[in-house]
């Protein structure tokens, strides 16, 4: 389409929006092919018919997309069959499913709410991977916009609740008529002449959302701001502004204070309590995301209780995190634990040396090798798994066990094998692990450190014990 062409157009009051909203936030490109969530209603049979009007000039390839969700029986049905004929006319194709939503929340436990739009988007999801469509558009409006940041203020979820519904989400999702009210957008369809469908379960008054729709929001309109959509409306940009500088400035932190161990996230708990208190939280919950996969169930009290861990004085300490994870404090590091470890097996095997032994609770081969002095071996600094010993210091027979309480590095009155760990910053959750060389009472190796004293290699010895940790891969 020309300029020319475009000049003799007259657009409605409502397509004149909508093409602003889609430049201004770049929901839509020339040439792309758009999958647009068709119900029947008013937002969508509007939002398909707008889109029409626009795929000319910006070479626009449109489908169709409708889901029966089995929840309106009949009158569902009724809609299917409403978008089919409506799509026929626009000359638009449409692709359409049926889920039976109630089965599926009953089966898995989910509100039925929930469970319908987690359906309905992974059906347009389906839709636009069949078709090869770059964009799906669906057709939230302002109103919509204004119920959600009042539904999300009354149930306390915060500023990144209070950006409400946002224009363009992620790379595929797009609300061109996010800047429209419902009064223009029926006013659209009136003055096209095209009908809609009405969804009756609009008007039960059970559903939270429509008591805030029907009574609550004209209750203050009335009351306090007659103009109350259009206020929330800025309240919610406002508030998505905000909030996208504190994610971008929390994600910039997170990189920086972030390690990722076997164990799951762990945080530098100094550099997190430098941060100011928001981002502090927000830091705190992109790390537990990207360890946990979701933050669903992890609330504002998860939250305050992983940084009241954070600003103990001292010590160690960990709070539980729901899903059966852990936050958990340890030497200057905070650990955010999906799982929990496998708890180790106690374990005690006695052997003769030279020999070597399998310990299956470990996963770990010791092989004791009578060697001399001059051969070719790694030094302990090259590998902290060997150890060499010496060979006249001890009995023919040795143990390998498990850490027990009361342990000491070389005999009774030697250090204690606790405190070693904890000077070597060993995770409790370790230590169980730590295979212990013992004689009689006393641990005279720990894979990892020196020998015990008495029973390391002496300098003038040419006849030694060489001991190995092979760990399986």
């Amino acid at each position: 389409m020309t300029t020319a062409e475009r000049k003799k157009i007259r657009f409605h009051a409502l397509e004149s929006r909508v093409r602003r909203t889609i430049r201004d936030y770049g929901m839509i490109r020339r040439g792309e092919h758009v999958v647009v969530a068709a119900s029947g209603g008013a937002d969508s049979t509007a939002l398909l018919l707008c889109l029409k009007t626009f795929a000319r000039e910006m070479e626009l390839t449109l489908t169709a997309a409708h889901l029966n969700h089995c929840i309106r029986g009949a009158e569902g049905d009724a809609d299917a069959v409403f978008t089919r004929r409506l799509c026929e006319t626009l000359e638009i194709p449409c692709v359409t499913e049926t889920i039976d939503v109630k089965k599926q929340a009953g089966d898995s436990g989910e509100n039925l709410e929930a469970c319908a739009r987690r359906a309905r988007y992974a059906f347009l999801r389906r839709a636009a991977q069949k078709v090869g469509a770059q964009k799906i558009a669906v057709g939230h409006n302002r109103n919509d916009q204004a119920e959600t940041a009042i539904f999300r203020l009354l149930r306390g979820s915060g500023l990144e609740g209070l950006s409400a519904i946002r224009p363009v989400l992620g790379d595929e999702i797009a609300r061109p008529l996010i800047d429209c009210s419902r009064e223009l957008i029926r006013g659209y369809l009136k003055d096209k002449a095209v009908r809609w469908r009405e969804d009756s379960t609009n008007a039960e008054l059970h559903y939270a959302r429509n008591r805030i729709r029907l009574e609550l929001i004209p209750y203050l309109e009335k009351n306090f701001n007659p103009r109350l959509i259009d206020a929330l409306a800025r309240e919610t940009g406002i508030a998505r502004e905000t909030w996208d500088f504190i994610e971008a400035q929390a994600r910039a932190a997170l990189a920086n204070l972030c390690a990722e161990t076997e164990e799951g996230i762990s945080l530098d708990i100094s550099g997190l309590l430098n941060l100011h208190p928001a981002l502090q939280k927000q830091v705190l919950r992109l790390g537990l995301k990207e360890g946990f996969g979701s933050t669903r169930n992890i609330g504002a009290a998860h939250i305050e209780n992983l940084l009241s861990l954070c600003k103990k004085q001292t010590g160690s300490g960990e709070t539980p995190i729901p899903g059966g994870g852990r936050g958990i404090r340890r030497f200057g590091r905070l650990l955010l634990q999906k799982h929990p470890p496998e708890q180790a097996a106690g374990y005690s095997y006695s052997l003769s040396v030279p020999g070597e032994i399998y310990i299956p609770e470990i996963r770990a081969l010791f092989r004791f090798t009578v060697i001399r002095r001059d051969a070719e071996i790694k030094t302990e600094s090259e590998n902290r798994r060997q150890a060499l010993l010496e060979l006249a210091a001890l009995p023919e027979r040795l143990t390998i066990r498990s850490r027990k309480p009361g342990d000491r590095h070389g005999g009774k009155e030697r250090g204690k094998v606790k405190k070693m760990l904890i000077g070597a910053k060993i995770p409790p959750e370790r230590r169980a692990f730590l295979p212990m060389l013992a004689i009689g009472g006393g641990v005279i190796w720990i894979p990892g450190f020196r020998p015990a004293r008495g029973y390391e290699a002496r300098l003038e010895s040419d006849t030694l014990l060489l001991a190995e940790m092979i760990v399986d891969a």
